[in-house]
């Protein structure tokens, strides 16, 4: 479906922004203008030039606008995984993490989660959270490789640091179950408070029943632990 002109463009100012793209880098030595043209047609020409002329950044862009379909014509998986692996060659974790998830879902490319699993580390290892979770779910459940709770950890913590809440119940759920003899019920109280306070859905629930497995000066040890991780963060 053909987006009128005046929505595109908002649709497509939005996503350069959250992708720290409304203004790119020349790609050649010669002069050339750094930021789209006016007019949704002339912009969407000015990105493919910069994603054929090799910028991750356009690559990355113009596979985003293949899924969304903001080309005035349908998504295109195939089209967006190509452009998404074409800039994940080059280093952008952002592709690599969307790269990933094509991978891991079938999204216009065969699944291969061990494939998957690997461009998410890429991308983990650059800092990006939402990776740094995708990876640790791969390895908490065994797909696409081994299983790794320890490692599942490591990766759910730092992702919890990068603001993404879904880690905090997750790893309030690994250190309740205590799988490969790693359970801490004050660690698990910890995230799950956590986890509660942030909002995710069903943490205040597990945190009451955690709650009653624990005496009073656990429970109060674990919302200490939960205030110093706060103020460790800046938050």
């Amino acid at each position: 479906m053909t987006l009128p002109p005046a929505r595109f463009a908002r649709r497509l100012v939005a996503l350069a922004f959250a992708a720290g793209l409304l203004w790119l880098p020349p790609v050649q030595a010669a002069p050339q203008a750094t930021e789209p043209p006016a007019g949704y047609a002339a912009a969407m020409r000015w990105y493919e030039e910069q994603a054929r002329a090799g910028n991750a950044k356009a690559q990355f862009l113009l596979g985003l606008s293949h899924e969304q379909g903001l080309r005035g014509a349908d998504p295109d998986a195939a089209e967006a995984a190509r452009w998404y692996r074409k800039a994940a060659e080059q280093g952008l974790p952002e592709a690599q993490a969307k790269l990933a998830l094509a991978l891991q879902f079938g999204r216009g490319i065969p699944v291969d989660v061990a494939e998957a699993r690997r461009w998410y580390g890429k991308a983990a290892e650059q800092g990006l959270a939402e990776a740094q979770y995708n990876l640790a779910y791969l390895l908490e459940s065994g797909l696409g490789g081994p299983r790794d709770t320890s490692r599942s950890i490591y990766w759910y913590e730092k992702a919890a640091e990068g603001g993404v809440s879904r880690a905090l119940t997750a790893l309030g759920s690994l250190y309740t179950r205590g799988e490969d003899g790693k359970q801490n019920l004050r660690e698990a109280y910890k995230w799950l408070a956590l986890a509660a306070e942030s909002g995710q859905p069903g943490a205040a629930d597990l945190l009451r029943r955690l709650a009653a497995e624990m005496s009073e000066d656990e429970r109060l040890g674990a919302e200490s632990d939960a205030r110093r991780w706060l103020a460790a963060q800046g938050r």
